[in-house]
């Protein structure tokens, strides 16, 4: 598309057009610098591996023998499979809905630490204020270490055998998410963008109408030729009457 042609056709239907831009422009600052905005707050937490007693401390307690040692991810040849189930719990739906019925914000990532240290979880909360985004982060925390508990019990382990969460970086400050306001001013210049092609649309329709309105005056206002190519209007083609005396 030649743009030189884009801009002489909304010059062309500037009328229609330049309103469009300005309620357009109008609306993008509008709402980049008054919309909704959202927030995020990051914690981390580290894994930290159970105290296994060793056989120095089973020789001198001899009752340390008798705890429950079934901790099914002790077993494991993954030493990170308990991040990976951890993580896989926590993004199920009904951690979604226990925040949306606690009015936390229901928007969050749980994902491996930078790096993707199998050990390190981080945490971030997204809000519609700041203190939202750090409750949801707290939140979750807490159901990080319910849900750690809980995976690793189910066959009765000791907590003596049970990895722990350990925060290493607890959501101390809220920041806020510049590319939700860009999303919205995005979403207002795509309507624009509609809006302009309608525009120019009801203009073309609109001259093509007064072209077509000009050419049916222009035919009406055209004398009839008769059969011979003469001009048969009244006032040429009469016929004068005579009378008898």
């Amino acid at each position: 598309m030649d743009p030189i042609a884009v801009i002489r056709t909304f010059w062309q239907f500037k009328l229609l057009v330049l309103p469009v831009i300005l309620v357009t422009l109008g609306a993008g600052v509008f709402v980049y610098q008054f919309g909704p905005r959202s927030y995020e707050a990051t914690a981390s937490y580290a894994l930290v591996n159970p105290a296994i007693p060793t056989d120095a401390e089973l020789v001198a307690d001899p009752r340390l023998a008798e705890l429950n040692d079934d901790n099914p991810y002790l077993r494991s040849a993954d030493p990170s499979l308990v991040t990976n189930v951890l993580i896989t719990r926590l993004s199920a739906d009904s951690v979604s809905d226990a925040l949306e019925d606690a009015r936390l914000g229901t928007e969050y990532l749980v994902a491996r630490g930078v790096g993707g240290n199998g050990f390190i979880i981080d945490i971030t909360g997204v809000g519609d204020s700041p203190q939202q985004s750090l409750d949801t982060t707290n939140a979750l925390g807490a159901m990080l270490e319910d849900e750690l508990f809980t995976l690793q019990t189910i066959n009765g382990a000791d907590q003596r055998y049970l990895f722990t969460a350990l925060a290493v970086a607890p959501p101390d400050r809220a920041t806020e998410r510049f590319s939700s306001r860009l999303r919205a001013v995005i979403v207002v210049a795509l309507g624009g963008a509609v809006l302009l092609v309608g525009a120019v649309s009801v203009g073309r329709g609109m001259a093509s109408e007064a072209i077509r309105r000009r050419s049916e005056r222009a035919v009406d206002r055209t004398p009839y030729l008769g059969p011979t190519g003469s001009d048969t209007g009244d006032d040429q083609g009469s016929v004068k009457a005579t009378g008898r005396r």
